[in-house]
């Protein structure tokens, strides 16, 4: 008989406890739920996040029904419809591209959790499922909610949630709990991304929000910092962020783009997947419709995929060969060449600025915020 012993998750500041018996269990087989899903088979189920997300979807396309299936735990209908529950961020390229999921590949890199986004009219009843995934699947999936987490729900009224998850293990087994964020309809950043289509057929896009959405969320990363901090940014070997091509802001600042996981990633998608109007290719009217409606995130977008280009240097530092640096590159100005060319000239910020950003109060200690300075924790 197993012998089991409770362990500490959490301790939340009023003095709550969050504990879990261990050994922690699971109720499902994950490799039937790939295939019920038509997960491919290069994504790499082993590597816990995502082995979470097949589970998370899997139950969320079945919220109709779990009190059916499962009735000994769960004792109503939790949504009248299966929940279109999809990914973006880290695992949704994990799900695309094989080269992420491979640990000898240089675009392979781990991921701190999984991000979901669901529509807004489907929020609170996936929220409701994630609580209860522990008792439908097993104490390895279980999320928890903090006094923390209740307020960020409160304030966001709807537009996002927050919840405690376990992200991974410590030694194969101690288990290590993160934040995970919860989207609704749109992805409101530095700019806004919509999702619209990719939940009326999740499928369709291995039940992310599709190649195209993928590199919008990516190339919407931007901010500026003093020409002061240039040093600096050098120093912490940050200095291939800077988007140097945009000669009309304020010459006292530089604008800052993407981070080396983003360009990782864009890399990734551009490598794997042709562009064109298949299936799995990148279908260019789809991110043009976007940007022909948006200017400042046409701008913000061109100008972080011409930092690829001229960063062939530093992809080649990533491990990128030649000939796949040429690939990518060929590919960026397929891209660009379509984008909106946007005329208006902006010397001040053109993007949204209300938003969850750590600052950087201390220019000295720039060096060590920029080594992990996300526009958010996702992505």
């Amino acid at each position: 008989m197993a012998k089991f012993t409770k362990f500490t998750l959490f301790q939340d500041f009023d003095g709550t406890t969050f504990e879990e018996e261990a050994p922690l269990t699971s109720k499902v087989d994950v490799e039937e739920l790939r295939t019920e899903l038509g997960i491919p088979k290069y994504v790499d189920l082993s590597y816990f996040p995502l082995e979470r997300a097949v589970v998370t979807i899997w139950a969320s396309l079945n919220a109709q029904k779990l009190h059916e299936l499962f009735s000994d735990v769960v004792s109503a209908r939790i949504y009248k419809a299966p929940i279109s529950s999809i990914l973006f961020g880290g695992a949704a390229i994990k799900f695309h591209c094989p080269s992420t999921n491979d640990r000898s590949n240089p675009l392979h890199r781990d991921i701190k959790d999984v991000d979901f986004i669901v529509p807004m009219k489907q929020g609170a009843a996936f929220y409701k499922l994630l609580l209860i995934l522990k008792d439908i699947a097993g104490t390895r999936y279980l999320h928890f909610k903090t006094y923390q987490d209740r307020r960020f729900n409160a304030m966001r009224k709807g537009r996002m949630y927050r919840a405690h998850t376990i992200r991974g293990f410590e030694k194969g087994s101690e288990p290590m709990v993160s934040v995970m964020d919860i989207f609704c309809d749109e992805i409101n950043l530095r700019h806004n991304v919509k999702i619209v289509e990719e939940f009326k057929r999740p499928e369709e896009s291995l039940h992310t929000i599709g190649l195209e959405n993928m590199i919008l969320s990516k190339c919407q990363f931007v901010f500026d910092l003093p020409v002061t901090a240039l040093d600096e940014l050098k120093k912490a070997e940050q200095d291939f962020r800077v988007l140097s091509s945009y000669k009309h802001y304020d010459p006292r600042k530089i604008i800052v783009g993407m981070e080396e996981k983003d360009m990782r990633d864009v890399c990734a998608i551009l490598l794997d997947h042709d562009i064109g109007n298949g299936p799995d290719e990148i279908c260019v009217s789809k991110i043009v419709k976007v940007l022909k409606k948006d200017k400042k995130f046409a701008l913000t977008c061109s100008l972080n995929l011409q930092n690829i280009i001229e960063r062939g240097d530093f992809l080649g530092k990533l491990g990128l060969t030649r000939s796949q640096i040429s690939r990518v590159i060929d590919r960026v100005n397929s891209l660009l060449k379509a984008i909106p060319r946007v005329d208006k000239k902006w010397d001040k910020p053109w993007w949204n600025i209300d938003v969850e950003t750590p600052k950087i109060f201390n220019p000295s200690q720039l060096s060590l915020q920029m080594k992990a300075l996300p526009l958010h924790k996702h992505l």
